[in-house]
C-alpha cells in the first residue's frame, strides 16, 4: 500500500524547527515522504534489512562531470556512450532557447547522460551580491528544467568559486542560494564537507579524478584511481561516488586517448555507472528513508518522493543471506541480485510520486506553452511584504496532488516554503500568500534586485507536471 505522509516538522535556517506563516510548511532540505510496503519471500529466516550505500549493491558509483556550454560536449558524450560511461554536463543558460535542438536536450536525451546547473552567465559568484548569486543559480535551474523536462538536482560553481577569504558572508550567501535553489549535490567536496553554513546530510558530493582538460595524462589518472583501492575506507567518509572530468575540451587525438581511458575504466572495479543526477537522488533517499519491520518478511518504507529527489532511481534493500526467492512492493515485483551470500532488492518508486514528465515556466503574460489552459503568476507587494502565487486552471480537468514550493531571496527568512493543495478544480483559481521578513542586512545581502521563484508540482490528466513562476522585487534605493 502506498500512502502519503504529511511533513510533521520543517527546517528553518540551520536546525531550528518552526511552522510557516499562512498554513505553509517550510521545506529547507526536506522532501515529501510517502510509504510503501515490501513483502519478501525466502526459503529461510531473514536478517534485518539495510540500505545499500550504492545502488544495486555495487562497490562504487562511477560518473563524469563536464562544465560549460561547449558544443564539443557532444563529442565527449559520444565517446562516453561508446565506452559504457555515463555522466552529467553542467551548463549555463545565457540565451533563451527552444527545447527542441538545444544543447541541453541533445546532451540529456535517452537518459544515459544528464544536465546540471552551472549559473546563467558564468560569473565569479564571490564578486556578486547575494541576490544576484541566487538569481544566477535559480534562473539557470529553471531554464535547464524547461529545456530538458527533467529536474535539476546537482551543481558545479563557475570557476569553482564559492567563497572569499576576507569576507565570510560570501560562503554563507552562496550556501543560502544553493539550498534555496533546491540543489542536493555539489561537485566541490570542500563546499559540502568544510562549510560551517551547510546543514549536515542535505547536500552530497563526490570524489573527483581529473584525466586532463586539454591533454590526457593517463599515468597520473591511474595513479589517483589506485588511491581509492588503497585507502577506500577513508575516501568513503566523503562519498561512495567517483567521477572524472572537468571541461569538455579534448579533441582529435586527445579525445581518442580519453575514450581509451574510459574503456579501461568501465570494468576497472565493481561500478554502478550513473549520472550525477542519479547518484544524488540515490544518496539522498538512502540517507532519508526509514525501514520498519511489520512482521517477518513484511517491511514498511518511508521514503522521499522522486519529484523532490530529481530522479526516480530505485532504492536497494539488502539482506545478509541468499535465501530470498522473491520480493514485491505494493504488489509489484522487484528485481533481485544475489552476490557473495547477500540479496539486493531494488525497490522502484510508486508512479504517483515519480518525476515530472513535462516542466515549463510561464511567460510574461502568465501562460504556459506546455500546459495550455494553465496560467500562473508570482507577485511581491513592496509596501506590505506579501508574496502571492496565483494559479488559474481553465482546463476541463482538475489538477491533483498539488504542491507549491516558494524560494525566497537570501536576506529573507524562511528561505523555502511549501503549501499542499490536494485539488485545483477545473475552472478554479487558487492562490497562496505569505509575508516575508528580512533576517540579514548590509550591502552584501541587500544590493541587487531580490529574486523570487515558485514551482507548482501537480498531476494533470494522469501525468505529473511542474510549472515555474518568478518575479523580481525592487532594487535598493541609491545611496
Amino acid at each position: 500500500m502506498t500512502q502519503r505522509i504529511a511533513l510533521a516538522t520543517v527546517v528553518l535556517g540551520w536546525g531550528m524547527m518552526a511552522m510557516a506563516q499562512d498554513g505553509a510548511k517550510l521545506a529547507y532540505g526536506s522532501t515529501e515522504t510517502y510509504r510503501q510496503t515490501v513483502v519478501v519471500e525466502a526459503a529461510g529466516a531473514l536478517s534485518e534489512p539495510t540500505l545499500a550505500p550504492v545502488y544495486n549493491g555495487h562497490k562504487w558509483g562511477l560518473s563524469t562531470r563536464w562544465d560549460d556550454s561547449n558544443p564539443n560536449a557532444l563529442n565527449i558524450r559520444r565517446k562516453m556512450l561508446e565506452n559504457g560511461i555515463k555522466g552529467t554536463f553542467y551548463l549555463n543558460s545565457r540565451r533563451p532557447a527552444k527545447p527542441e535542438g538545444s544543447l541541453a536536450r541533445k546532451l540529456s536525451e535517452g537518459g544515459q547522460c544528464s544536465v546540471g546547473g552551472h549559473s546563467v552567465s558564468h560569473p565569479k559568484l564571490p564578486e556578486l551580491p547575494a541576490n544576484d548569486v541566487f538569481y544566477q543559480l535559480m534562473a539557470n535551474r529553471i531554464e535547464l528544467e524547461r529545456l530538458t523536462d527533467t529536474p535539476m538536482n546537482s551543481l558545479a560553481f563557475p570557476y569553482g568559486q564559492y567563497q572569499a577569504r576576507d569576507r565570510p558572508e560570501v560562503i554563507q550567501g552562496v550556501t543560502e542560494a544553493v539550498l534555496r535553489t533546491g540543489y542536493l549535490h555539489s561537485v566541490y567536496s570542500n563546499f559540502v564537507t568544510n562549510n560551517p553554513f551547510m546543514p549536515k546530510g542535505v547536500v552530497s558530493t563526490g570524489l573527483q579524478v581529473v584525466p586532463g582538460d586539454r591533454q590526457v595524462n593517463a599515468e597520473k589518472f591511474w595513479a589517483n584511481m589506485d588511491k581509492f583501492r588503497k585507502w577506500g575506507k577513508n575516501y568513503r567518509k566523503k562519498s561512495d561516488c567517483i567521477f572524472l572530468g572537468v571541461h569538455p575540451w579534448q579533441k582529435g587525438p586527445e579525445l581518442e586517448k580519453l575514450g581509451e581511458l574510459m574503456g579501461k575504466l568501465r570494468d576497472w572495479d565493481d561500478f554502478w555507472h550513473c549520472t550525477q543526477t542519479e547518484w544524488t537522488a540515490y544518496n539522498k533517499q538512502r540517507h532519508d528513508t526509514k525501514v520498519k519491520t511489520r512482521k517477518p518478511g513484511t517491511y514498511e518504507l518511508a521514503r522521499p518522493a522522486a519529484f523532490d529527489l530529481g530522479n526516480d532511481i530505485p532504492l536497494t534493500l539488502v539482506f545478509a543471506s541468499a535465501t530470498v526467492r522473491s520480493a514485491k512492493v505494493d504488489g509489484v515485483a522487484c528485481k533481485l541480485r544475489q552476490v557473495d551470500g547477500k540479496t539486493y532488492i531494488d525497490i522502484p518508486h510508486a508512479a504517483q510520486y515519480g518525476v515530472p514528465k513535462a516542466i515549463d515556466a510561464v511567460g510574461k503574460d502568465g501562460t504556459s506553452v506546455k500546459f495550455p489552459g494553465l496560467k500562473a503568476s508570482l507577485a511581491l507587494d513592496p509596501k506590505t511584504g506579501k508574496v502571492t502565487f496565483t494559479l488559474e486552471n481553465t482546463t476541463a480537468a482538475a489538477l491533483a496532488d498539488g504542491i507549491l514550493t516558494l524560494s525566497l531571496p537570501p536576506a529573507c527568512e524562511p528561505g523555502v516554503m511549501r503549501w499542499h493543495r490536494p485539488e485545483v478544480a477545473a475552472g478554479a483559481t487558487w492562490s497562496a500568500t505569505t509575508t516575508i521578513a528580512k533576517a540579514r542586512t548590509g550591502d552584501y545581502w541587500e544590493n541587487g534586485k531580490p529574486y523570487f521563484a515558485a514551482h507548482f508540482d501537480f498531476i494533470g490528466t494522469g501525468k505529473r507536471g511542474r510549472l515555474f513562476a518568478t518575479c523580481f522585487g525592487p532594487a535598493p534605493a541609491a545611496k
